[in-house]
């Protein structure tokens, strides 16, 4: 059994090299359609990794507090600070942040850049979790004072300050001086597209009273939103009920009445986007299957084409004793060896690509993943038992007597 299966492939392997053009521009399309699913397969692996990383920074217990976009509801009223105050007494709430994102210009001597200011309390930190590396956060009764103190994202520290300790010096905003008491440490995007690294925070009456922050500067107690987060994931729809219900009294809203209000439940937005991002890399799974295919035709043709081409020796080897059996394994070998060879190349290009991607591409994330280089191999090896089946079978139901007549 062993033997016969040896001297199969060993016949498999002397007709490929006798072909060595065809043989290469057989398994061409296996070559792309195998590293086009590592490809794409990494691409998609590495995208729902990036999402999932940048979602877990931002909070899947993070509730957004902000007037509604719906322009029916024609006089909705302002978010303030007594919004924030009511939302903290509120079961479940952790924290609850005022937010006002706005942008100015910070100088400091002769440099001179432009940042995103959060104008916010002390109660950011505890609902974002930022961390410090040097300095301090300021306090709540800095915040009360309408102090001019700012707290430095980590590269906004290094663009104006270089390598000097930017604790305790002065920056300039919007031409009023501020003392820099902290610097955070590299944290990254926060929500609602504020980027604490490139960014800075401000106690929000001091943006409000001395700056004009937010969109509703005529109004001293307008915030942008609130931020708030929530102790429990599992309880987060209680919460919520009480947080809106809360609002609902501090905004005198009738009971019969629509609230004049939104409340943005994060946790939702997270997995709407985890469902597209499995979606795209399903699609570009199926992409890369369809190249496959496409080189899996390939193989049936040019296999259809030997037979053809070999009738006659097909002929002479049933009239020593081969058996349609031996006829069909050969051929059978063949293919399955021809797509094999184009899977293993196909790996190596496809690992190629993904490596150079990247490590040269920060837009593009990709990751390579054992199990995706498994199923590539496992399906050029199908590609060629399936594709090469039916030219096997052809060739194993030719009479010795046909073959050996065919010119």
């Amino acid at each position: 059994m062993f033997d016969t299966f040896y001297s199969i492939c060993r016949l498999s392997l002397k007709a490929i090299a006798a072909n060595k053009m065809r043989a290469a521009l057989t398994s061409l399309g296996i070559v792309i359609g195998v590293a086009a699913v590592i490809t794409m397969l990494a691409v998609g692996s590495g995208t729902q990794k990036s999402m999932a990383e940048r979602f877990s920074r931002f909070g899947t217990n993070i509730l957004y507090l902000r007037q509604p976009w719906d322009s029916s509801i024609t006089s909705p009223k302002d978010i303030t600070i007594k919004d924030v105050e009511a939302i903290r007494k509120v079961p479940g709430v952790a924290s609850a942040a005022p937010y006002i994102n706005s942008g100015f210009d910070v100088k400091y001597g002769y440099t001179s850049t432009s940042v995103g200011i959060l104008a916010t309390d002390t109660d950011i930190f505890k609902t974002y979790d930022w961390q410090l590396d040097a300095g301090r956060h300021f306090t709540q009764k800095e915040v009360s004072s309408y102090a001019q103190v700012i707290v430095l994202g980590a590269s906004t520290a290094t663009t104006i300050f270089n390598d000097v300790d930017p604790v305790g010096r002065t920056v300039v905003l919007n031409e009023i001086p501020f003392k820099v008491v902290g610097v955070m440490k590299k944290n990254g995007q926060g929500g609602m597209g504020f980027d604490m690294d490139e960014g800075a925070l401000i106690p929000y009456t001091t943006g409000k009273v001395k700056m004009n922050t937010g969109w509703n500067s005529s109004n001293r107690h307008a915030l942008d939103r609130v931020i708030i987060r929530v102790q429990d994931f599992n309880t987060i729809e209680t919460t919520k009920k009480g947080i809106e219900n809360a609002v609902r009294n501090t905004h005198h809203i009738h009971p019969l009445a629509e609230d004049d209000f939104q409340l943005d439940d994060f946790a939702s937005f997270v997995e709407e986007a985890k469902g597209a991002s499995k979606t795209m890399s399903l699609l570009l799974g199926v992409i890369g299957a369809v190249s496959l295919l496409v080189g899996g035709i390939g193989v049936m043709n040019i296999m259809l084409v030997s037979v053809t081409e070999r009738t006659r020796e097909i002929g002479i080897r049933m009239a020593i004793g081969a058996t349609s059996a031996d006829i069909r394994l050969q051929f059978l070998a063949e293919a399955v060896t021809l797509s094999c060879i184009g899977g293993l190349i196909g790996v190596i290009l496809g690992v190629g690509i993904t490596l150079f991607v990247a490590s040269h591409s920060s837009s593009i994330p990709a990751e390579l993943s054992v199990w995706s280089i498994l199923l590539s191999v496992g399906f050029s090896a199908a590609t060629g038992v399936f594709f090469g089946y039916y030219p096997a079978y052809k060739a194993s139901k030719l009479t010795p007597i046909d073959a050996l007549r065919y010119e």
